[in-house]
């Protein structure tokens, strides 16, 4: 089954560079990132208002464990937001795609 990783990222290169490293492990066939977006959350008894980037991972279900343990070693971040949302559906092509790329 396909999924998508949520991820957010404290600025643009992080992502950049987490999705490049992700992608080229074959881990994910591909990232996507939307830069320049607003946080606002609870961290430590203080409410944080932060910029961010979100680094979305397409990859299938087998490969989620090992891209949180993955991006958990290399992300600024202490407690990393990382989500991984399961696709109830995608074409044909595209998934066969995703599977060929994907080791």
């Amino acid at each position: 089954m396909m999924a998508i990783i949520y991820i957010t990222t404290s600025n643009e290169e992080e992502a950049l560079e987490i999705g490049t490293f992700i992608v080229k492990k074959r881990l994910a066939a591909c990232s996507n990132i939307i830069k320049d977006m607003k946080s606002i959350y609870w961290w430590e008894g203080n409410l944080e208002n932060d910029d961010e980037a979100i680094l979305i991972l397409k990859t299938i279900e087998e490969k989620v464990d090992e891209i949180i343990t993955k991006v958990k070693e290399i992300h600024s971040y202490e407690n990393p937001c990382i989500i991984a949302l399961p696709v109830i559906k995608a074409s044909d092509s595209y998934l066969n795609w995703l599977k060929d790329e994907i080791k």
